[in-house]
């Protein structure tokens, strides 16, 4: 009986944490079209924030980055070169904070890509772990 009390204790303690977790976030079923901004971006990997707050719930919640705390913040990785080029990727070398843009966000991976995939395989430190597919919405 000593043995299962502090084991029930521990597993209470997990499951609430896990619930404190899906308070915050709501897990995206399906698709949805939302507004982005480009928070960074090393190669194919960008770190995008939601920026209608009706949908912020679908990113990460007070996620740290560069000093800074975000809501509705996810990671993804923008594979086809075209996809980088408007009004995505950076300006002078430095991130455009005023830009965004629409893009339809899914967990689901496209079936096929009928684009030369990016070679450049670097990842930015500190990714969330919330992660969708992008489509830009042209």
């Amino acid at each position: 009986m000593r043995r299962v009390v502090p084991f029930l204790s521990a597993l209470f303690f997990l499951l609430s944490a896990c619930q404190k977790v899906n308070n915050q976030q709501e897990e995206l079923t399906g698709e949805a079209i939302v507004t982005v901004k480009l928070i960074d971006a090393m190669c194919s990997s960008v770190i995008l924030q939601i920026q209608e707050d009706s949908l912020k719930k679908f990113g990460e919640q007070q996620f740290h980055y560069k000093g800074k705390t975000y809501d509705g913040i996810f990671s993804s990785s923008m594979n086809c070169p075209i996809y980088s080029q408007p009004a995505v990727l950076a300006v002078s070398g430095s991130i455009n904070e005023a830009t965004s843009f629409k893009v339809l966000i899914s967990k689901t991976a496209p079936a096929s890509s009928s684009c030369e995939m990016v070679t450049c395989q670097a990842v930015l430190s500190n990714m969330p772990g919330t992660f969708y597919h992008v489509y830009p919405i042209r």
